[in-house]
C-alpha cells in the first residue's frame, strides 16, 4: 500500500472519529438541555406551588379576620360607643366635682374615675361570671348602681340650666356604656331564648326561691333554721320547706288560717243557699243517688267504692258539700221511698245498715277543728273532710253530728 493510500485511510478514520465525536457532543448537549428544561419546569412548578400556598394562606388569614370581625363586630362597636359615652361623662363629672369649693383636683379626678371604673369592674366581673355559669345579679346591681350615681351627678350639674336637654344627654352618657354592653350581651347570648333547657330550669328555680323568700318571710326564716340545724345534705329543700310551712302556718302546704276561714265562709254560704231552697227529702235522695252514680270529683268513686271512712286516701274532694246534713239525714229514707214506688234499693243503700264505727282518731280531729272554729255550728262536711283527710259523705256527716251531740251533752 502506498503512502498516499495510507494517508487517505488515516484521514477517513479521523473524519469518522470527528463525526462520532460531534454526534456524541450533540447527544450530550440534548441531554443537558433536557435536564435544564426539566429543572426549569420543576422550579416553575415549585414556584407556582409556593405562590398557590401563599395565596391560600392569605385567603385563610382574610377569612379568619373576617370571621373574627363578624363575631366580634358587636364588641368592637360596643367599645367604640362606650368610649364615646365615657369621655364626655368623665369630663363633665370632673367639672362638676371641681366646682365644689375646697375639693382638690386630684380628689375630683379620683372620684370621677372611681365611679366609671367601678361600673366597668362590675361589668367585666359579671361577664366572667356569665361565662363560668355563675350568678351575675350582684355584679349587675353594682354596675348599674355606679352608673346611676354618675348619671345623677351629670344630670344635676349640667353646664347650663337653659339647656335642659343637655342634662338628659349627660345622664344618658353615663348610663350608655353599661347599657350598650348589656345590649351586646343580650344579642350575643340570645337572652332567655338562647339558654339551654337546664339553664332555663335553673333560672326558673332561682326565681321561685326568691319569690318564696319575699312572699313568705316567716316560713323562710324557719326553713333556714331547719336547713342549718341538720347536717349538710341530709335534708331535701322541699322537705324542709314543707316542714317549715307546717311549723309556721299549722297546715299543709299552701293552706293558711285565712284559707281555712275562707273555706268555712264559703261552706256556710252554700249551706244557707240550700236551706233557703227548702229541698224536699225526695229531691235530696235523688241528688245523693246521682252523686254516687256519676261522681264529678277525684276520690268519689261511685257506688262501687269502699265503705264510708275506710281510708283517708279517698281524696280531698270526696263528694258532698257543707249543706248535705239534711240531705244525708234523708238518705236513710231513700230505700223506703224508692221501694214504696216499686223501685229496688241500690246495693250501696243496702250496705248502709252495716255502718263502720267512727274512728276515735277521726273524732279527735273533728273535736280539734271545732275548738279552732270556736263552735260546733261552724262544722260542715267540707271542713270535717279536710280535717280527717277525706272520706264518704255519710261517714263525715256522722262524725260531725257525733261531735255536735257530744258538745250539746257537755254544755
Amino acid at each position: 500500500m502506498s503512502y498516499l493510500d495510507e494517508r487517505r485511510r488515516d484521514r477517513a478514520a479521523d473524519r469518522a472519529e470527528d463525526r462520532e465525536d460531534r454526534r456524541a457532543q450533540r447527544a450530550e448537549d440534548r441531554a443537558d438541555r433536557a435536564a435544564a428544561e426539566e429543572r426549569a419546569r420543576r422550579a416553575k412548578k415549585d414556584k407556582q406551588r409556593e405562590a398557590d400556598r401563599r395565596r391560600a394562606e392569605g385567603r385563610a388569614r382574610r377569612a379568619e379576620l373576617l370571621s373574627k370581625l363578624s363575631s366580634e363586630g358587636d364588641t368592637v362597636a360596643a367599645l367604640v360607643v362606650m368610649v364615646c359615652s365615657i369621655v364626655p361623662a368623665v369630663y363633665f363629672q370632673l367639672r362638676a366635682l371641681m366646682s365644689v369649693p375646697g375639693l382638690p383636683g386630684a380628689i375630683a379626678v379620683a372620684l370621677a374615675v372611681m365611679l366609671e371604673a367601678g361600673a366597668w369592674v362590675a361589668t367585666v366581673a359579671g361577664e366572667r361570671a356569665k361565662r363560668e355559669g355563675r350568678p351575675v345579679g350582684r355584679f349587675r346591681a353594682a354596675m348599674w348602681g355606679c352608673a346611676s350615681v354618675a348619671a345623677a351627678v351629670n344630670y344635676s350639674h349640667a353646664p347650663s340650666s337653659a339647656h335642659n336637654w343637655l342634662a338628659y344627654v349627660l345622664a344618658v352618657a353615663s348610663l350608655g356604656g353599661v347599657f350598650f354592653w348589656e345590649l351586646r350581651g343580650l344579642g350575643r347570648h340570645g337572652g332567655k331564648a338562647g339558654r339551654t333547657r337546664a339553664e332555663r330550669r335553673e333560672a326558673a328555680a332561682r326565681r321561685h326561691r326568691i319569690a318564696r323568700r319575699i312572699r313568705f318571710r316567716d316560713v323562710h326564716k324557719r326553713y333556714r333554721q331547719i336547713m342549718t340545724a341538720h347536717p349538710y345534705g341530709t335534708v331535701k329543700r322541699e322537705q324542709a320547706w314543707a316542714e317549715a310551712w307546717f311549723d309556721i302556718k299549722g297546715a299543709p302546704l299552701s293552706v293558711t288560717a285565712q284559707v281555712i276561714g275562707g273555706r268555712v265562709a264559703a261552706v256556710q254560704a252554700v249551706e244557707k243557699v240550700i236551706t233557703d231552697a227548702e229541698m224536699t227529702p225526695e229531691a235530696a235522695t235523688v241528688e245523693l243517688l246521682l252523686a254516687d252514680l256519676f261522681p264529678t270529683a277525684p276520690g268519689d268513686d261511685g257506688p262501687t267504692g269502699t265503705v264510708p271512712g275506710d281510708s283517708p286516701e279517698d281524696g280531698p274532694h270526696g263528694g258532698g258539700d257543707g249543706g248535705t246534713r239534711r240531705l244525708s239525714q234523708t238518705r236513710s229514707q231513700s230505700p223506703t221511698t224508692l221501694g214504696g214506688k216499686g223501685k229496688r234499693a241500690s246495693d250501696r243503700t243496702a250496705r248502709t245498715a252495716a255502718q263502720k264505727p267512727l274512728a276515735e282518731a277521726d273524732l279527735a280531729k273533728v273535736r280539734a277543728l271545732a275548738d279552732a272554729l270556736g263552735d260546733t255550728a261552724h262544722l260542715s262536711v267540707n271542713n270535717v273532710k279536710a280535717a280527717v283527710g277525706g272520706g264518704r259523705t255519710e261517714y263525715l256527716v256522722r262524725l260531725r253530728d257525733a261531735v255536735r251531740e257530744e258538745r250539746r251533752s257537755q254544755g
